[in-house]
């Protein structure tokens, strides 16, 4: 699907149009194949990678660090193990085998990843002020780009935590948090996706931002904000989800807390305008938010209670799946009408995190 975006330059506020489109898969992969479904479990001590077979969740497991994070592009699976591991490992997705596992320094903390190109990929580091791009074939970094400039007061990072891509363009999330404190709204920037050169930047209207997503044609970003004295979050307008002018280089909210009942943990978008919130109220308590954006309406989506185990849509097949880590947890998928759960072993670990390969 092909979206346009208003974006203005670095150098000049001259607006541009920007053919956008979803740099998820290459002109040789084909969109309407099947994803592979793969689930990382995780509990205090250790974490899985598994995978959805036509029995459900896989018997076999490879073993990574508790704190890890998933990602599918080009028919390869990314695994980043997070802070404690601090590495970037690729899987094979036709032998569900490690190809290469690669180390950053410690408490770098790779937070995402995204296509650069068929050769490389860009990857977040949240506990660094970088963003590196890496090559598929082997891991090795080939170019870094400093983000030191956007530290807020006396942090060493600008916490870098979601990429997107659209068109020729890099997005970059940065919470902007200084002693563990949101003190500023969180900042959106824009690179050069070919060479990380800086487009621009715009200032978020609200703190702590968890994630972004593309919907008929808009950027939407979502803010979790400060959490409470109980460290949960409160249902006020300090958080929700907001809208990116890029015309007017300024973002508005369009759902904020008040509506959602909370914080947004995770985020994912429906291309065509739905987007879908695990809601952050308190520890165990992360109910499922479907929001129609153009309408600004809310439900909740009922047979999940904890859906802090990550939200990923996959835009082909029109199927959200959820992972919840509550008295009902495992993995499920949402049609739009039904919730249904995928079975695991009995061994499973509750769900951590989930990635689309195709």
């Amino acid at each position: 699907m092909k979206k346009f975006l208003m974006l203005a330059t670095a150098s000049s506020l001259a607006l541009y149009m920007t053919a956008c489109s979803d740099n998820s898969t290459s002109a040789d992969d084909d969109p309407l194949k099947p994803a592979s479904v793969y689930v990382f479990g995780a509990d205090s001590k250790s974490g899985e990678l598994r995978w959805v077979n036509e029995d459900g969740i896989s018997d076999k497991s490879l073993q990574f660090h508790k704190d890890s994070k998933i990602i599918g592009i080009d028919g390869n699976l990314f695994v980043l193990e997070r802070f404690g591991a601090d590495n970037l490992a690729l899987v094979d997705a036709s032998e569900n085998e490690v190809s290469w596992q690669v180390d950053f320094e410690d408490g770098e903390n790779p937070s995402d990843v995204v296509k650069a190109n068929k050769d490389e990929v860009w990857v977040a580091l949240e506990g660094a002020a970088k963003i590196v791009k890496v090559a598929v074939k082997d891991g090795k970094v080939t170019k870094t780009v400093k983000t030191n400039k956007f530290n807020q007061g006396e942090a060493t990072t600008p916490n870098l935590v979601d990429l997107d891509v659209s068109g020729d363009t890099l997005f970059a999330l940065f919470q902007r948090s200084e002693s563990y404190a949101f003190k500023v709204p969180g900042l959106l920037a824009m690179y050069k996706l070919s060479n990380g050169e800086l487009l621009d930047t715009i200032k978020l209207a609200k703190k702590n931002p968890t994630a972004m997503g593309f919907a008929d044609g808009k950027l939407y970003v979502a803010s979790q904000g400060e959490y409470n004295e109980a460290y949960g979050t409160d249902a006020d307008d300090a958080r929700g989800i907001e809208v990116v002018d890029f015309a007017k280089k300024k973002s508005s909210m369009v759902v904020d807390g008040k509506k959602l009942g909370g914080g947004v943990y995770a985020f994912a978008v429906d291309p065509d305008g739905v987007a879908y919130a695990a809601v952050y109220k308190t520890w165990g308590d992360v109910p499922l938010a479907k929001v129609n954006l153009s309408e600004k309406s809310v439900k909740t989506v009922s047979d999940v209670s904890d859906v802090s185990g990550s939200l990923v849509f996959d835009d082909v097949d029109g199927v959200l799946y959820i992972g919840d880590r509550g008295s009902k947890g495992g993995l499920y998928k949402y049609d739009g009408k039904k919730v249904s759960k995928i079975d695991a072993p009995k061994d499973a670990l509750p769900v951590y995190g989930i990635a689309l390969v195709r």
